[in-house]
């Protein structure tokens, strides 16, 4: 059986951060079989030119164009390679609950709950976005991924390079076997 190579993008921001997609996003997701975009899209005509290199699937987050919020939904689960996956962008829905939790800087906290919004769907992979930092790390069970952030860091994110993540599923592998992760700088075509 042949690999299945998934795209992950998220915080594209457009156009507010970039008033066009990188041409390297498109070099860099040519092999891809699909394409999740994890939320803060901005504007939906980013989903159409991501299109352009394969189907894209995607959930919006909280910072988004109204049109983006009314399109998408908060969660999505799909199957990979006989793989669930949960989608989300991580964000808490409720703005006030969302501000609240932005006062803390615990980890625990934070991995438990994606981890535990994975499990709920009968997900043992996790994607978001929300926090620009590139991260595939296993918590509780569920392998956690986050490709990073196109758009530049801001007054809330911390992130200093902009990233995408490629997911690579192997469907002859042993049941259960996660999917390879590997990050790559947007600009430089550095490996993470």
């Amino acid at each position: 059986m042949q690999k299945i190579t998934v795209g992950v993008i998220s915080d594209t921001h457009m156009p507010q951060r970039w008033l066009n997609l990188p041409e390297s996003i498109f070099d860099l997701f040519n092999d891809v079989d699909m394409i999740i975009h994890a939320g803060d899209v901005g504007e939906l005509w980013v989903l159409d030119e991501l299109s352009r290199c394969a189907p894209v699937i995607a959930v919006h987050g909280n910072d988004e164009s109204e049109a983006a919020r009314a399109a998408l939904p908060f969660l999505q689960t799909i199957s990979v390679a006989g793989q669930r996956v949960t989608i989300s962008h991580g964000h808490y829905p409720d703005r006030k609950e969302e501000l609240t939790q932005r006062k803390f800087d615990a980890w625990e906290p934070k991995l438990s709950r994606w981890a535990s919004m994975a499990k709920a769907n009968g997900s043992s992979i996790f994607v978001y976005g929300h926090i620009h930092i590139p991260m595939a790390l296993e918590h509780d069970g569920v392998l956690l991924v986050n490709a990073g952030a196109l758009a530049s860091g801001g007054m809330t994110s911390r992130q200093t390079v902009q990233t995408l993540a490629k997911m690579v599923f192997d469907p002859s592998a042993a049941p259960g076997t996660r999917p390879t992760v590997t990050h790559y700088d947007m600009f430089t075509g550095a490996v993470y």
